[in-house]
C-alpha cells in the first residue's frame, strides 16, 4: 500500500470540502446578523457563523484521518476557522499531486489575525494588561477596602477591579471608585472597573417554620416546603393542603410563583437543598425536598434560589438595576448582566447605556443559567453590537443549573464559543477560595487556575487573604503561559527532560 493512502486522502478532501461549503453558506444566510455588529466585531461575528457551522458536524473520524496524514486536526480552529480549512484543503491537494491550487478567497481572520483581533478587544475591554502574562487579574472589591489594601492589590497585579452591586448603595461604590483611581494614579497603574448589576436575582425572603430547617428522614419519606408569594397569609389560603409540618418559604420575586409547574426543579444556596414542584395552589407551589447536604439545611432569608426548568416572565432589569445604570455609567468602565437570559435582554442594556450618554461601556454577559448557555451564540452576536465586550463564566449557578458533570464539559464549551467571536473570557467562582478563605489551596483549585490561564481574565472573590491570593495567582499564570495557549500545549525546554 502505498503512503499516504490515495483514498483516505480524497475522502479527506471531500469531507473538507464539505465543511467549508457549509462554514460559507451559513455565513450567507446570517449575513444580516453580521452586519449589524460594530464593525470592530464583523470579522470575529463572520468567523463565529464558520465556527458554529462546522460544530454542527461530527468531524471525529475526519479529525483521525488528517492527523494520520500528519496535517492538522482542526482541533484548534476557533480563531481561524476558514483559513484552517483552507490550509487543510492546500495541504491535502499537494498529497493528492493535484495540478494548480485553489482561489479560496479572503478569510475573514487568519491564524495571526485571528489572535491579534482577541488581544485588541481583550485590551479594549480589560486594559492593556501586563507584558509578562496575558491572562489578567480581576478582583472583587468590598466596599470598605483602604488604599492600603488597593495598593497592595494593584502592585500584586491586580488589572480589573470589581464592584458587587447587589451590595451597599451608590455613596459606598463612589467611595470605593474615587480609592481605587488616587491609589492607580499614584501607582502609574491603570485598572479597568466592572460593574456588577444584581439582576433579577430571586432570593429566599420570609421563611415561617419553627426550626427553619429541613430534614431528610431516614425512612425515605420527603420533606415538603411551600414556595410563598405572600407568606404571612399562606397558611390560611391554603388550608388543609397546607399541612402543619411544611414550611413556608417566601421568595423576593413572587411573580416567579406564576411560572412555576408541576416537575420544575428548585435549588437553594447554590444546590445545598433541592426538590421538585409537586402541586400548585393559588399564590404557592409545594416542594417535595429531592436532597439536602448532609441531610439537613438550615434555611435563611436572602439566600439564593435557582429555578432551571422554569421559564421566567419577569424583566431582565430590575428599578434598582436602572438606578444603579445611572452611576454606572459615569464611574465604571463595563457593565455585568447578571442572569442574561435572551438576546433581547442585551438590547435592553444597551439602550439604557445609550441613554445616559454612555453607549462606550464595555458589556459583560455574565452566563450563569440554562437558557444564557443555550443562547449564547444570539447573546454574542447581539452583544458585539456594542464595540468593547467580554463574557464571564458564572459557574457557580451554572453548576446549580445544569450539574456539576455538565458543567465540565459546559465550560470548555464556552471558552471556545469566546475564542471563535474573538471575544475575550472571564474565568469566575470560587477560583483559589480555600487559599482566599484560610491560605492553604486545595489540590483541585491549584488545577482550576491552572485552567484559568486560557481565559483572557480570572475573577477572583473578596478574601482575608486576597493579597496572596492575587499573588499565587499571577505566579500560576506566568508559569501556564509558558506550557499553554488556548487548547494549544507549547513546548518550552523541561528541565525533566535530561538524563544526566
Amino acid at each position: 500500500m502505498s503512503y499516504p493512502d490515495p483514498q483516505v486522502v480524497e475522502h479527506a478532501i471531500a469531507a473538507v470540502e464539505a465543511l467549508r461549503g457549509s462554514a460559507v453558506e451559513h455565513e450567507h444566510r446570517y449575513r444580516h446578523l453580521i452586519e449589524a455588529v460594530h464593525p470592530a466585531h464583523r470579522a470575529g461575528a463572520t468567523n463565529l457563523l464558520h465556527y458554529l457551522a462546522v460544530r454542527q458536524h461530527d468531524v471525529r473520524d475526519l479529525q483521525r484521518q488528517l492527523a494520520s496524514l500528519g496535517l492538522s486536526s482542526l482541533g484548534r480552529m476557533e480563531r481561524c476557522a476558514l483559513s484552517s480549512l483552507d490550509a487543510v484543503l492546500c495541504a491535502l491537494d499537494a498529497l493528492a499531486r493535484r495540478p494548480g491550487g485553489r482561489a479560496p478567497g479572503e478569510p475573514p481572520t487568519t491564524f495571526t489575525s485571528g489572535e491579534s483581533l482577541l488581544d485588541e478587544h481583550t485590551a479594549a475591554l480589560l486594559g492593556e494588561g501586563r507584558p509578562e502574562r496575558q491572562t489578567r487579574v480581576m478582583v472583587t472589591l468590598p466596599t470598605d477596602v483602604g488604599k492600603g489594601e488597593i495598593r497592595r492589590l494593584l502592585e500584586g497585579g491586580m488589572e480589573v477591579a470589581r464592584i458587587n452591586c447587589s451590595k451597599g448603595d451608590a455613596g459606598e461604590w463612589a467611595e470605593l471608585v474615587g480609592r481605587l483611581r488616587g491609589v492607580a494614579r499614584k501607582l502609574g497603574i491603570r485598572c479597568k472597573i466592572l460593574c456588577d448589576i444584581a439582576g433579577p436575582n430571586p432570593r429566599v425572603s420570609k421563611i415561617v417554620g419553627d426550626p427553619p430547617r429541613v430534614s431528610l428522614p431516614d425512612s425515605g419519606a420527603r420533606a415538603r416546603i411551600w414556595l410563598c408569594k405572600d407568606v404571612k397569609h399562606a397558611r390560611a389560603s391554603l388550608g388543609d393542603a397546607g399541612g402543619d409540618d411544611a414550611l413556608l418559604v417566601g421568595c423576593t420575586i413572587p411573580e416567579i410563583i406564576d411560572d412555576l409547574r408541576p416537575g420544575h426543579r428548585v435549588f437553594y444556596d447554590d444546590g445545598k437543598l433541592g426538590g421538585t414542584v409537586t402541586l400548585l395552589a393559588e399564590g404557592a407551589a409545594l416542594i417535595e425536598v429531592d436532597f439536602a447536604r448532609q441531610g439537613s439545611v438550615k434555611l435563611k432569608p436572602g439566600k439564593g434560589l435557582n429555578f432551571p426548568d422554569t421559564e421566567l416572565g419577569i424583566p431582565s432589569l430590575t428599578p434598582k438595576d436602572l438606578e444603579d445604570l445611572d452611576f454606572i455609567a459615569q464611574s465604571a468602565d463595563m457593565v455585568g448582566l447578571s442572569f442574561v437570559r435572551s438576546p433581547s435582554d442585551v438590547e435592553r442594556v444597551q439602550a439604557e447605556l445609550e441613554a445616559r450618554g454612555a453607549a462606550h461601556l464595555g458589556i459583560v454577559l455574565k452566563v450563569e443559567t440554562t437558557p444564557a448557555f443555550e443562547q449564547l451564540p444570539r447573546l454574542l452576536l447581539a452583544a458585539m453590537r456594542s464595540e468593547r465586550v467580554g463574557v464571564m463564566l458564572a459557574r457557580g449557578d451554572m453548576a446549580v443549573e445544569m450539574g456539576f458533570v455538565r458543567l465540565a464539559e459546559v465550560q470548555e464549551e464556552l471558552l471556545w464559543l469566546c475564542e471563535a467571536a474573538l471575544v475575550p473570557a472571564i474565568w469566575a467562582t470560587q477560583v483559589l477560595e480555600s487559599l482566599n478563605k484560610t491560605g492553604v489551596p486545595t489540590r483541585g483549585e491549584v488545577t482550576d487556575a491552572a485552567m484559568s490561564s486560557r481565559a483572557e481574565c480570572v475573577m477572583l472573590n473578596q478574601g482575608e487573604n486576597i493579597v496572596a491570593t492575587v499573588g499565587f495567582m499571577v505566579d500560576v499564570l506566568q508559569r501556564m503561559q509558558q506550557h499553554q495557549d488556548k487548547k494549544r500545549a507549547l513546548m518550552r525546554p523541561l528541565s525533566v527532560s535530561r538524563l544526566e
